[in-house]
């Protein structure tokens, strides 16, 4: 399809734009992530492909909302509407003895009034079903007229691909149902089970920046995780009639990790063993109830939803070492070995609220009103135990750890939005009125916080042409401390690192404004994108740290000092000929204030990355890419550090004696850090697949890092550490395997 482009990942773009719903006879499609409809939908059942921009699930919001989902419904053939499909992939390893194996199935039934999904997948080869965004979907279970809630549950680890690991073991099932009851109701849910063990093994360089002075560390890093996750879905979509709908979305979330780690850590010499052992066990529900009413004069409608959200997370950890550390921070008792015990209870629970009016005054002006509501309240109990040889317990309760919050934050708030239309001109400017409530008990004392703020905002956008506009975003809003800053005691956070909070902490003030520019033409082959950002700070909470060689003290302060942020990127990709050439950038420049041991200093942090890609644009050739991309780095405080990072790329995808196809991928990437030290690493992969026309078994033999590099190197920097970090990951896999399609 002319302007459509597929990526290895599963992602969809229609002339640049990434498609974000993708549905089936106009419903959603396991979630609507564009990823397993590519992969599982046959092309023998497409009729049609249509795609909407500005797409919303209530069809009569349309007009009035600013949506900017971009949905791709695709319409099936008439003796395909009801039909099962489907594969089932089995592969073994074949070269070497490592018992490397991938099993997976997704089987489909596709029928006017029912449809039923089942993927299943069992490997340890690294490889992922959904993609992280899929999860993130999957996750849901909020209103989307509701944001900015923060997501507990760590869902990437279970959705990408990982084989920067030395073991990796993965099962995952997933089931998905939709059910039209009536022509009024339709109900759908989901299930989702993972299991994944993982083990990881990193070596580091640190140098770690102090005023004066710098401290070196070198760190050896082993860790076996072990996560379970489980996600049930379901949702009600009542239409009473067409001028009328009602939505009911309820989820439960269970997840456990198991996390054991070692460290090594080596510095002046001296060597020192830390073991840590991590449990969390994490439980959340979440529901929510949206209706929307479309008057029969259609120049009004509402909007009105309630959003709930209950989470409870028990984690533990153990530390063991026989080494005295973090000496002068935490309270330990001389012994022959050490124990520690950390235990935490968080119970967070939250209901937001919004009533919105829409008033369609006439074609070119619209005005919207807001009231909401957002109440979210948090109770954590933390405790760190010293575990004695002889039996006894020395509890740092009587030496400033161990903390007791309750925590509530009230968000009232009253917004009024005006949107106008002159000519091609869509200005919507808005402002709106916040009451905020800020409680806390604590074992020192309470702590109350009542502020009012008016928080503007303003959205401009010119359509030049149908194919070219230009749109900008402004914002300014406050945001207040969660309930893990205002912690009045101290918390142990790793071997060398200890957290105190600020109870008096005080909210964020912020400024951003976007802008962006898009401009295609087919006829031209010619597709640009460009994109501006501004984010400013005026009044800011920054961590204040006190480093004593490895050993790091870090508490928030709230200051009124700037911090800036700048991000430019842009993307223009023109047909010449039968190639496709793509040229892309992204620069970012940070300037933030930070105090280390007492020392206050102008920090920058900058980025730039340019990358080149040159790719055939025609059927009748193979499809070959050939990318360069180039990143630096740069780092500018109490001392200087810039790294470098050229990354070369290619990929072929060619189709020969009729039933054969190969396809592999290459990547080289060069690292140079602040010491001129260089080093580098290639991964490469390839597939060679046979299968008959109209026949439905398939077999592939596949190389995964068929060069057999061991190792990932990178480099990083932050406020006070430099560090370089070498990966080892999976090792050379070569496997045949056979499928067949439904």
């Amino acid at each position: 399809m002319p302007g459509v482009e597929v990526d290895k990942d599963g992602s969809v773009t229609v002339q640049g734009k990434k498609v974000t719903k993708m549905l089936v006879e106009g419903k959603s499609f396991f979630g609507g992530g564009t990823k397993l409809a590519v992969e599982n939908i046959p092309a023998d059942a497409l009729d049609k492909v249509e795609v909407i921009d500005n797409f919303n699930e209530v069809g009569f919001l349309k007009q009035v909302s600013d949506s900017e989902d971009l949905a791709m419904n695709v319409k099936l053939k008439e003796d395909k509407k009801k039909f099962i499909f489907g594969d089932v992939e089995a592969a073994a390893e074949v070269a070497n003895d490592n018992g490397f194996y991938l099993g997976h199935t997704g089987l489909f039934y596709y029928a006017p009034k029912t449809n039923v999904s089942f993927i299943g997948d069992l490997n340890n080869i690294g490889k992922r079903t959904f993609s992280f965004e899929d999860m993130m979907r999957f996750q849901g279970g909020a209103s989307s007229f509701i944001s900015g809630r923060k997501q507990l549950t760590d869902l990437y680890n279970f959705a990408s691909d990982n084989t920067d690991v030395v073991e990796n073991k993965s099962q995952f099932a997933a089931l998905n149902f939709r059910q039209e009851i009536n022509s009024k109701l339709d109900v759908e849910g989901f299930g989702i089970f993972s299991k994944l063990f993982t083990a990881s093994l990193s070596e580091t360089q640190n140098e770690y920046l102090q005023n004066s002075a710098f401290t070196f560390e070198d760190k050896t890093s082993t860790t076996q995780n072990k996560a379970i996750l489980g996600i049930g879905n379901v949702k009600l979509n009542f239409s009473p009639n067409n001028r009328e709908k009602w939505f009911y979305n309820a989820q439960f979330q269970a997840s456990s990790n198991d996390i054991a780690s070692q460290i090594l850590s080596v510095r002046d010499g001296a060597q020192n063993t830390f073991q840590n052992f991590q449990n969390a066990d994490n439980a959340q529900l979440k529901q929510y109830v949206e209706w929307h009413k479309q008057y029969k004069n259609k120049n009004h409608t509402t909007t009105f939803v309630v959003n709930q959200s209950y989470d409870h997370n028990k984690p533990q950890n153990l530390w063991f070492t026989d080494t005295d550390f973090l000496a002068g921070l935490i309270p330990l008792v001389d012994d022959t070995e050490y124990q520690i015990q950390q235990i935490k209870r968080v119970k967070s629970n939250s209901v937001d609220a919004l009533f919105k009016h829409y008033w369609i005054l006439n074609s070119f002006n619209h005005l919207y009103t807001n009231v909401g509501n957002n109440l979210g309240t948090s109770a954590i109990t933390i405790s760190e135990k010293q575990f004695l040889t002889d039996g006894s317990v020395n509890d740092f309760a009587t030496n400033g750890f161990g903390n007791d919050l309750n925590y509530t934050l009230n968000d009232f708030y009253v917004g009024l939005e005006y949107k106008f239309k002159i000519g091609k001109w869509i200005n919507k400017p808005a402002l709106y009125a916040h009451f905020y409530h800020l409680k806390t008990k604590q074992m020192a004392a309470d702590y109350v916080l009542n502020k009012t703020y008016f928080e503007p905002q303003w959205t401009s956008e010119y359509e030049f042409n149908q194919s070219e506009n230009v749109k900008l975003n402004y914002k300014l809003s406050n945001d207040l401390p969660d309930a893990t800053q205002l912690l009045e005691r101290y918390t142990l956070q790793s071997y060398n690192s200890v957290f105190r909070g600020n109870a008096l902490l005080k909210n964020e003030r912020f400024h951003s404004a976007t802008l962006r520019y898009t401009k295609t033409s087919m006829y031209r082959g010619l597709m640009l994108f460009a994109n501006a950002s501004f984010n400013k700070k005026v009044r800011t909470i920054r961590n204040a740290i006190e480093l004593d060689g490895i050993n790091q003290f870090t508490t928030p302060v709230i200051t009124d000092n700037p911090e800036t942020n700048w991000r430019v990127n842009a993307n223009i990709s023109k047909k010449i000929y039968r190639f496709r050439l793509q040229l892309n950038t992204n620069l970012s420049w940070f300037n933030y204030v930070q105090t280390l041991n007492g020392t206050t200093t102008s920090n920058d942090r900058n980025n730039q990355s340019l990358g080149l890609k040159l790719r055939t644009a025609t059927k009748k050739w193979p499809s070959v890419s050939v990318g360069y991309a180039k990143d630096f780095s740069q780092f500018s405080g109490l001392t200087q550090s810039d790294f470098t990072n050229d990354r070369i790329t290619f990929d072929l995808d060619i189709d020969f004696l009729k039933n054969f196809n190969f396809k592999t991928d290459y990547e080289v990437t060069f690292n140079r850090n602040s010491n001129n030290q260089n080093n580098n690493y290639r991964i490469a992969n390839a597939f060679l697949s046979y299968q008959k026309k109209n026949n439905p078994f398939r077999f592939e033999l596949s190389a995964q890092n068929f060069l057999n590099n061991g190792t990932k190197i990178n480099n990083i920097f932050s406020d006070y550490l430099i560090s370089n970090t070498t990966t080892y990951i999976l090792p050379r896999i070569m496997m045949l395997g056979i499928s067949y399609k439904l």
